[in-house]
């Protein structure tokens, strides 16, 4: 399931090795396979590929899956692994409404505190990868959120923009057009 290739490695970022790995590092590499579409939604993850792939221990791996549980980017079951997370466990069109209602609340809080957001450069909106342009767009949300005092409202935000890019793709384009306006 999750072969090793140049193309693979080069998204994660050159995974840690047994000697220094951490479940925080090898958390992000996971991440990155899952969010460029390596790992699409609903793949199953099991333990033993992610410690061939990250040469990491299990309980690493262990760790790194409740990171990702943490994120809402996978879905852990007993006796059965765990699974990225899918458009039954987070429905494209309900992400959507519940992003645009909190967009409107953080633009009322910018707005209460006299502020306004900066749009992103250019050059980030050109970012290749999914992962890439998903950092972008939560740094332009912890930059709104220190401009805004609510920093909740931007971290609920940046789980909603995980799960899109996780199950449509092919709308983070929107998220990334709302927070430019």
């Amino acid at each position: 399931m999750m072969k090793k290739s140049p193309e693979t490695h080069a998204s994660a970022e050159s995974p840690p090795g047994q000697d220094g790995s951490s479940a925080a590092a090898v958390a992000e590499g996971l991440r990155a396979l899952i969010i460029d579409g390596e790992l699409p939604a609903g793949a199953r993850i099991t333990e033993r590929a992610v410690a061939e792939r990250f040469d990491c221990t299990a309980s690493t791996t262990r760790e790194a899956f409740h990171l990702l549980e943490k994120q809402g980017a996978i879905m852990v079951s007993a006796r059965r692994g765990a699974r990225v997370i899918d458009a039954d466990y987070a429905p494209p069109r309900e992400l959507f409404v519940v992003w645009d209602r909190l967009r409107w609340l953080l633009g009322e809080e910018l707005r209460r505190h006299d502020a306004s957001a900066e749009p992103a450069s250019q050059p980030e909106k050109a970012a290749r990868t999914r992962s890439q342009r998903l950092k972008l767009v939560e740094r332009q949300l912890a930059l709104l959120s220190r401009v805004s005092g609510n920093p909740r409202l931007a971290d609920v935000m940046g789980q909603v923009a995980l799960h899109v890019c996780i199950v449509a793709p092919e709308r983070l384009a929107e998220l990334e057009e709302s927070l430019s306006q």
